[in-house]
């Protein structure tokens, strides 16, 4: 199986797994490299993985990742009545649809922006 693995850096480790693995449920811890960095894997998709890292967050407007979801309606209905445990958020207020789909934005606790979406 071939694997894809996106870096991001985070202004903290903990509430960034706890974001990607605890509000969203979306990703599974995998492994701790040390030196600040943990590998996420994503619970749908075992080739695609995070691998977070201690550092300065460069500033985007820019979505960094999108990943594919299964029901967007479902998610963001679970996700705009869930209390999350970290600084990261929901940026939608809807399900945005377009012709070849639906997505919703998301911003982890260090700012990062991204995307789920549903063909």
């Amino acid at each position: 199986m071939m694997k894809a693995i996106l870096r991001l850096k985070t202004n903290s480790i903990k509430d960034s797994e706890l974001f990607y693995c605890k509000d969203l449920e979306l990703f599974d811890f995998y492994q701790d490299y040390g030196m600040g960095s943990i590998a996420l894997m994503a619970k749908n998709n075992p080739g695609f993985m995070l691998l977070l890292t201690t550092g300065t967050v460069p500033f985007t407007e820019e979505y960094l990742f999108e990943l594919q979801t299964d029901n967007c309606d479902a998610l963001f209905d679970t996700l705009k009545g869930k209390a999350f445990t970290t600084p990261g958020r929901l940026l939608s207020t809807t399900v945005f649809e377009y012709p070849l789909g639906k997505s919703i934005a998301l911003e982890d606790p260090s700012g990062n922006k991204f995307l789920l979406f549903e063909e």
